[in-house]
């Protein structure tokens, strides 16, 4: 510990040591950002029809989603939903 505060306390070296810091943030930064792209989360979001309407599984906010109903009841891709628990 003793070696290490003279060779912190010159100028260039904490410069060097700074951008050494700066690349290795960025590095991990990416690194992150491929990860959680290449291995996204392990279940989407569900969507199931429901009283004619929409059920979305997860956080949405400021949908702009516009329930109408058209056609026949029961048309579409619906499947049985399950009850809340």
């Amino acid at each position: 510990m003793a070696s290490l505060w003279p060779f912190i306390a010159k100028p260039k070296n904490r410069q060097i040591l700074s951008w050494l810091g700066g690349g290795l943030v960025a590095v991990a930064v990416g690194a992150w950002a491929v990860v959680t792209y290449v291995w996204p989360a392990h279940e989407p979001a569900k969507t199931a029809c429901a009283q004619q309407g929409i059920v979305v599984g997860g956080n949405v906010s400021g949908s702009t989603v516009t329930n109408s109903v058209a056609g026949a009841s029961g048309s579409g891709p619906c499947i049985e939903t399950k009850p809340a628990k």
